[in-house]
Order: structure tokens, then C-alpha cells, then sequence
């Protein structure tokens, strides 16, 4: 994944007098060589500090020091990230190093909790129990979600997974003559890696930026690296769009480009995801951004498991197979190595902010597929193809205190 946009490399003081939630075992000093060193990264650098997963939590990235790790070693008090490395957990549960993420340096240790999953196509660490419900600045990409990858226990509660776009109907090839939907193509340009969800006290836009992103390989037609925020309220939703800020949570979805997109996807819809990501306009009745485009994809795999009245089972069947156009309730955003989708919930309609407050508690017992797609509006745009899409499995929406808070710079 890209490097998003550099800071400088002085100390941020974590905010202790705002934030005093701490554990009695924390309360002592942590190491105090951290943060004078930038990051060893082509794309990236950032400051260090330190981490105490029971108060303020910031990123801290060391003098390069790099380690194993094994499942018994891991705290649930306090340790700190050192430098930017893939791990490959082996069959042994042990963490191999390969050049993408931060080992673990502990510094407390006496748990045995099992923490280790995957992340994309298996090779990363997953340290999402031990960030539960804290405070986080710039932290590391896609951990608070573990990718299923097979796990039934995974799948059973608060995870992602790869998906085929084919799960999807999309306008089919001859839609303009008979209006029929088809399954979507099976291929993507971009391909799931991760998945975060963040807590705010105010929408996020261009989250990115607040964020340490991973290194990706850059590639001279896409970003290699696409990020979908969506920021969906926690407070009670009103009919009239005056407040359309507060409190909410970000779930945040990452995607990188397939290894070989410009051999199994069509040109021509390569040449629409750059039009997408370089805002080009087309001239229809009038001048329209392209980006106008852009539709959600969205759909129940269990539907009996969400105990829906009959008015809801009416809303899910009306929308069944349908996408529906972002706009007007995106933005988006570019980085060295990215591009950002920004999907505002907060400036949906009252029905469907109503609909997903009604839902949110037991949408930990659903199933859920989402993707992008570029509406076609020429036949040689025929059949849509789908741009990601993954799975989501039992995310609990409701923060009880589970979801960590995301904190930016600006915040006091």
C-alpha cells in the first residue's frame, strides 16, 4: 500500500490530561528512545512515540530493530511497533520477517492470547484484540479487522474476505435493448487487502492522510492502492439535513491492484477507472464530472439471520440488485500512491439513515457484500465491470467501547 503525506519528524505529545483512561500495570514510564528516527521507507516517514493499548495510543516506529514473534509473547498491557516489515506467520505461529511490517518489540509480557491472523493474501500480523477501544494517531493500516481466509471462528464474528465479483448483477451487454442484469464479470482491478473500523468523534474526510500506510510498488496507469471511507453516523438520524456532522464511525476498506489487471481487465474499463481517478468530465445534456458515475454495490448473503419485519424485508428486496449512484454524497481524494473514495452516510437520505440506525445492532449477525462499479452509458461500455468488493462478516457496529478512536493532529 502508498505512503500518504509526510510530517516532520519532531515528537506529538500525546494529550494525557484529556485523555486519562489508563491501567494501573501501565502507569509507569515506557522507553524513552523512541521518535528520533525517521522511518526507513522509500515512501513513506513519520515520527515515533510510544503505545499503551489502555490510554492515547500513537504509531511508534524505532531505530530500524527488527524481531520475531510468537503467540504467547504478545501483552495486553503495553508494547511498541519498531519498523516497517511484512511477517509471514508459519505453521508454527511464528512471524517470519519479509519487508512490509512492524515486529513487535515487548516490553511487558505474561498473556497467551491468540492473536494472529491474516491480512490480503495471508502474510501479515493481525493485533486487532489488543487496539480494542483505544486511542489511536497515524496508526498502522488495516488491523483492526482479520481476514477470514477460511477460518470458520473468524467468520463467525467481525472479519473480511475475499470475495468474486460474480456475486453481483450488473447491467448486462445488451441492457440498452432489454434492460437485463447479469452477473458482473469475474475480475477486478483491485483485489481486498484490509479493512479498519475506526470510531470519530466528527467525520473523517481524506482519512488517508491520518493514517501510516503500507509500501506498494507504483504502477504508471492506476494508484496502486485504493482506499473506500465510510463514514456512518451513531446519533439519531433527523429528517432535515441542517446537522450532518457528529459522532460516527469510519469502515475503512483497503484495495490494492491486481498483479495482472492490464492482462485479465478490458482496457476500456481501465481507461474509465483513470478517468474516475483523474476527475475527467464527458459532455451528455451538459458538462458532468465522470466521477457522477460511480455506483455502490450492496448485498445481504443472510438475510434470515437479521430477524427484519416485513417493512424491512420490503426495503432489502427493493434494493436487491440494485445499485445505487454515490453522488452527491462523495468526495475524493489523491495521494503519492493512492486514491481515496469518501462515502458520507451522514448526507444519506432519512429513510436509509433511519434504516441503518433500526439495523445497526443486528448487523453483527449479517453478512455483507460490498463493491464499486462505473455505470455504463454507452453500449461499448457493456457488460458493467466491477471496480473491488469484498466481504464483511458480523461487524459489530455499536461501539461499546470495542472500537478504537481514530485522532488526528487537529484534534484538541
Amino acid at each position: 500500500m502508498g505512503g500518504c503525506v509526510s510530517t516532520t519528524h519532531s515528537k506529538v505529545a500525546p494529550h494525557r490530561k484529556k485523555y486519562t483512561r489508563r491501567s494501573r500495570k501501565c502507569r509507569g514510564k515506557l522507553s524513552s528512545n523512541m521518535g528520533e528516527t525517521p522511518i526507513k521507507r522509500k515512501s513513506f516517514s513519520d515520527t515515533g512515540s510510544r503505545i499503551s493499548v489502555s490510554e492515547f495510543v500513537q504509531i511508534d516506529i524505532d531505530k530500524g530493530g527488527t524481531t520475531t514473534c510468537r503467540r504467547s509473547e504478545v501483552s495486553n498491557k503495553s508494547f511498541h511497533l519498531t519498523q516497517v516489515h511484512w511477517n509471514h506467520v508459519d505453521e508454527n505461529g511464528i512471524c517470519q520477517e519479509e519487508a512490509w511490517y512492524d515486529s513487535v518489540s515487548i516490553l511487558d509480557s505474561e498473556s497467551d492470547d491468540d492473536f494472529i491472523s491474516v491480512f490480503g493474501d495471508g502474510k501479515i500480523l493481525n493485533m486487532s484484540n489488543l487496539w480494542s477501544g483505544a486511542h489511536m494517531l497515524r496508526p498502522q493500516a488495516g488491523l483492526s479487522i482479520p481476514c477470514a481466509n477460511g477460518d470458520e471462528k473468524a467468520l463467525s464474528g467481525g472479519s473480511w474476505s475475499a470475495i468474486s465479483p460474480s456475486v453481483f448483477r450488473v447491467r448486462g451487454e445488451n441492457y440498452f435493448k432489454d434492460k437485463m442484469k447479469n452477473v458482473a464479470p469475474g475480475y477486478c482491478p483491485y483485489t481486498p487487502i484490509g479493512v479498519d473500523l475506526f470510531a470519530c468523534s466528527e467525520k473523517i474526510s481524506h482519512i488517508a492522510q491520518h493514517l501510516e500506510l503500507p509500501s506498494v510498488q507504483g504502477n504508471s496507469k492506476l494508484p496502486p492502492l485504493l482506499i473506500v471511507n465510510i463514514q456512518m453516523p451513531t446519533y439519531a438520524p433527523s429528517m432535515f439535513l441542517g446537522d450532518i456532522d457528529g459522532e460516527g464511525i469510519s469502515l475503512v476498506l483497503y484495495f490494492r491492484l491486481s498483479d495482472n489487471f492490464d492482462q485479465d481487465v478490458p482496457s476500456d474499463f481501465i481507461d474509465s477507472v483513470k478517468k474516475l481517478v483523474d476527475n475527467d468530465t464527458e459532455k451528455l445534456k451538459s458538462v458532468v464530472p465522470y466521477r457522477e458515475r460511480l455506483k455502490i454495490l450492496s448485498g445481504v448473503v443472510n438475510p434470515e439471520d437479521l430477524q427484519l419485519s416485513s417493512t424491512e424485508k420490503r426495503l432489502l428486496n427493493a434494493y436487491k440488485d440494485k445499485p445505487v449512484l454515490s453522488r452527491p454524497q462523495h468526495e475524493f481524494f489523491k495521494g503519492p500512491d493512492y486514491f481515496e473514495i469518501d462515502i458520507d452516510v451522514h448526507r444519506f437520505s432519512y429513510v436509509s439513515r433511519k434504516a441503518l440506525e433500526s439495523l445497526r445492532e443486528r448487523l453483527k449477525e449479517g453478512i455483507l457484500d460490498l463493491g464499486l462499479t462505473i455505470q455504463a452509458q454507452k453500449p461499448e461500455e457493456l457488460p458493467e465491470k466491477v471496480l473491488c468488493c469484498m466481504r464483511l462478516n458480523k461487524l459489530d457496529f455499536v461501539n461499546s467501547g470495542q472500537i478504537s478512536t481514530l485522532m488526528t493532529l487537529n484534534d484538541d
